[in-house]
């Protein structure tokens, strides 16, 4: 299953040029030490750029209308080593917060949920990343499937509010639920136990710097102001995820127009096109199933104005079942590969080329200042030079 591990392979081989280039400049660093050519400001820019090389994450958004099968994708694609689903992808609403997946070096494994009421103030969650008791932390077992899937669940907790509150809080209210949440018989409505996750667990890729970006339905990326001014922008890639069955709908071609490609340049745009297996039939060929979702893919793509190359037709839940059974078959069948291909070929270059222009800009700047500095030294040793010749007769 090479393919499976291609995203693996591209990200190991872009940690170790990131790597790499840290230990150049900390090589310069020291050398520019020993021979007292820096300057403080020379310094403190190549310790700057030193943190973010270290600090560098490789942010990848999963944003969908619900029922799509995100959370079965990410399952498939990052997940499938541990045997088992490890988010939640049960029927309807599992992802009710955005939902960070992420590891660095000296973090426990553990889930932090900060509470739905924290909307009250109008502090971001990027602010609120900065006050550890506004979170509640709740510890992650590992070891077993099981128990890290009944962990990952509470992402998905909810509770009933009244109008008054639900409004108070930022969520749309509609009656007739195209446009926010639909009050019950009661008049009340079901909102979001957490406004934010942030899931610490190891996994090699996570380990290496990347970030999933589980985002929920577009009621809810409607109503939280932080992802769509900051989570969602800054990522480096965003997976948009359709289905099969469903095609493109009012409610996914609101979420691609205002959240997905609102001002997004082209690349690090991948779309999904997942449930294929839905088109599976046993009483048409191969040829001709393959015909329907070809079909499918190119209606897609003349809606979202995108080229039919930039969308990929998958079957996560197969994908995930071959992978768990290495069923070779199946998985060519259920079109992960290409996905994870395209993922690696286009996402990972992409992000390389973003941190050699900001690494190259900065550098450029501070070998400027260096150059200026020798020169200015070598014409001052030039005169003592012609000082000392001057001196050679007497």
């Amino acid at each position: 299953m090479k393919d499976a591990h291609m995203l693996a392979e591209h990200f190991s081989a872009y940690t170790q040029w990131r790597g790499d280039v840290a230990s150049g400049i900390g090589e310069l660093r020291k050398w520019l030490q020993q021979n007292e050519i820096g300057d403080a400001q020379s310094d403190l820019r190549l310790q700057y750029l030193l943190d973010r090389l270290r600090e560098d994450k490789l942010i990848v958004a999963f944003v969908a209308e619900f029922s799509r099968g995100k959370s079965e994708l990410i399952n498939a694609v990052f997940f499938a080593g541990y045997g088992n689903r490890i988010l939640p992808s049960s029927a309807g609403r599992t992802t009710m917060c955005p939902t960070e997946l992420q590891w660095k070096e000296g973090d426990k494994p553990e889930i932090r949920l900060l509470p739905i009421e924290s909307r009250k103030t109008n502090a971001s969650i990027t602010e609120l990343k900065r006050y550890p008791d506004e979170w509640q932390v709740r510890p992650l077992d590992t070891r077993s499937a099981e128990s890290l899937q009944q962990a990952l669940a509470q992402v998905g907790e909810t509770r009933m509010a009244s109008l008054a509150e639900a409004e108070e809080l930022g969520f749309p209210i509609d009656e007739s639920g195209d446009h926010g949440i639909r009050p019950d018989a009661e008049g009340r409505v079901e909102i979001p136990l957490w406004r934010h996750a942030i899931i610490q667990f190891p996994h090699p890729l996570l380990e290496q710097g990347l970030v999933i970006l589980d985002t929920p339905g577009l009621n809810a990326i409607g109503a939280e102001p932080e992802l769509t001014l900051n989570l969602l922008p800054n990522a480096h890639a965003v997976l948009f995820i359709l289905a099969a069955d469903t095609g493109v709908t009012q409610s996914d071609l609101a979420v691609w127009r205002e959240h997905v490609n609102a001002g997004r340049r082209q690349r690090g745009r991948i779309v999904a096109l997942n449930k294929i297996d839905g088109l599976w039939d046993e009483l048409r060929s191969e040829d001709e199933v393959n015909a329907e979702i070809t079909k499918q893919v190119n209606t897609c793509a003349w809606t979202l104005s995108l080229p039919s190359s930039q969308i990929f037709p998958v079957s996560a839940q197969k994908g995930l079942v071959a992978k768990i059974n290495d069923d070779e078959p199946l998985l060519e069948r259920s079109r992960l590969p290409d996905l994870e291909r395209a993922l690696a070929e286009e996402l990972i270059p992409a992000k390389q080329e973003i941190v050699f222009e900001n690494t190259d800009a900065e550098f450029s700047d501070i070998n400027l200042r260096m150059r200026g500095l020798l020169e200015s030294r070598l014409a001052g040793l030039r005169e003592q030079l012609g000082e000392l010749t001057e001196l050679r007769g007497k």
